[in-house]
């Protein structure tokens, strides 16, 4: 396939924010309100098993973390209202040590990471941005602390080491799934990429999306680059529009959708734009007849009939009085508590370096579908679409 590269100017002391610029990412050190910190177990039960979390409470990416601690919150809650964890003929109530707050921030992150890793905890559930997650993988693959990210999709995190699992799918698989959407349900053979470059996880996906394309030979596409503090894409979706793009793929956070979607409408683009996984919280109030024609790949359809999804979905609403942070990343937080429970149970064990081994055969019926693992933790699972109809999002299939 042909290939054009066209980069933005990025100046040098953008580069050098990068690490913290990934898709959301920070870290408090202090715990979050309604998180418990007990260590002893109450009556009903024989002892306490503790983990700890990490999400961005504050920041660009609060509504992730406000999902992310009350799904966190909320499994934590209906595992013991069950009777707790179940190994060898004992009960255990799961407690939560901490929850830290990254801020979106890499730096911030890896105070937060600290923070947990000062309790005796059987893992840590974080953090959603790709780049905050990054900032302390590799030291808990050095200490044995098990991490399961549920919402962090770069490549590389899991080939870390054999203590760093992910609940969401990973760009090695979301990027290819996105050029197969764009070629095959969209019938594009030229196509714009507009994906931020001082961030690990748009430019990961875009990598990745990029190596599937390259082996298309009847299709050409061109990337141009953007910055994550960017709110005017005017120049790159004219030269988009010029080349002749039949779709635009913008694998870029949430915060920047509503911006980028308004201004290709109003330089005339009509045709599909397509987002990846951190779409998802998308605000579209006062966009709405705009975002006719967008798709993004996301891990969980919230307005599902299903069962399992509905249930989750009333006893959030019931929990916390109405749906704020009710969102693909709490429904993640939720099943990686439930998972890491369910492992527990299976390995008669809360210690992270029997877990490890667990996880990696264990078969998990996620909101999203069923979860197993690959070699590397990476989390082996379907792929929901989402699209918008009347400003309403709205389920368009699974691939």
């Amino acid at each position: 396939m042909k290939r054009k590269l066209e980069k933005a100017a990025v100046i040098a002391s953008t580069l050098a924010l990068s690490v913290g610029l990934l898709t959301g990412c920070g870290s408090d050190t202090t715990s979050t309100a309604g998180t418990s910190s007990t260590t002893e177990a109450s009556g009903d039960f024989d002892g306490t098993i503790s983990i700890a979390g990490i999400a961005p409470l504050t920041g660009s990416q609060a509504s992730w973390g406000e999902g992310a601690v009350n799904g966190y919150n909320l499994a934590i809650k209906e595992i013991n209202e069950a009777g707790g964890i179940q190994i060898d003929g004992k009960s255990y109530q799961l407690t939560s040590a901490v929850f830290a707050d990254d801020k979106s921030d890499a730096t911030e992150a890896v105070s937060a990471y600290n923070n947990c890793a000062s309790y005796d905890v059987s893992a840590i559930i974080g953090s959603c941005s790709s780049s905050c997650t990054l900032s302390f993988v590799d030291a808990a693959q050095q200490a044995g602390i098990l991490v399961i990210t549920p919402y962090s999709t770069n490549a590389t995190i899991c080939k870390t080491g054999d203590y760093i699992f992910r609940e969401c799918f990973s760009d090695a698989d979301q990027g290819p799934t996105l050029a197969k959407m764009a070629t095959e349900e969209f019938g594009a053979k030229n196509i714009a990429i507009i994906a931020a470059e001082d961030s690990d996880y748009c430019a990961g996906l875009a990598e990745a999306m990029e190596g599937a394309l390259d082996g298309m030979s009847d299709v050409t596409y061109t990337h141009y680059g953007c910055v994550t503090t960017d709110t005017d894409y005017t120049a790159q979706i004219a030269k988009a529009i010029e080349q002749g793009a039949e779709v635009l793929i913008y694998p870029n956070n949430y915060d920047t959708v509503p911006n980028f979607v308004s201004q290709a409408r109003d330089a005339g683009f009509s045709g599909p734009i397509l987002g990846g996984d951190a779409w998802d919280g998308t605000d579209v109030t006062g966009y709405e007849s705009k975002f006719d024609n967008t798709y993004y790949l996301a891990h969980v359809d919230l307005s599902s009939d299903a069962e399992n999804i509905q249930s989750y979905v009333a006893a959030y609403t019931e929990e916390y009085g109405g749906t704020n942070g009710l969102n693909a990343v709490s429904s993640l937080y939720y099943d990686t508590v439930k998972m890491l429970a369910q492992a527990m149970t299976e390995a008669g064990s809360y210690d992270p370096s029997v877990l490890k081994d667990t996880l990696l055969n264990i078969s998990y019926e996620s909101m999203g579908g069923t979860i197993s693992y690959d070699e590397n933790g990476d989390a082996v699972k379907p792929f929901t679409i989402e699209t918008f109809k009347d400003g309403k999002l709205s389920y368009y299939g699974s691939f």
